[in-house]
């Protein structure tokens, strides 16, 4: 789970960025069990930020705790 907010319109961003798709896996949001959720691609326990370049769309099969 995320520490700091995201911001709806970064959400937006990576949403249309990604097309609605897993960019891990490329599984269609819209075949998937479950929303997608905005990852942080290096963890903020890392110093990774909040920003464009560090967030990735991603299913809920790859989201770890």
């Amino acid at each position: 789970m995320s520490k700091s907010y995201i911001p709806v319109t970064l959400r937006q961003l990576v949403y249309e960025r990604a097309d609605g798709i897993c960019e891990y896996c490329q599984i269609p949001e819209i075949i998937s069990f479950a929303k997608h959720q905005i990852d942080h691609i290096i963890a903020e326990k890392h110093e990774g930020g909040t920003v464009p370049g560090n967030l990735a769309l991603a299913c809920v099969t790859l989201q770890q705790t």
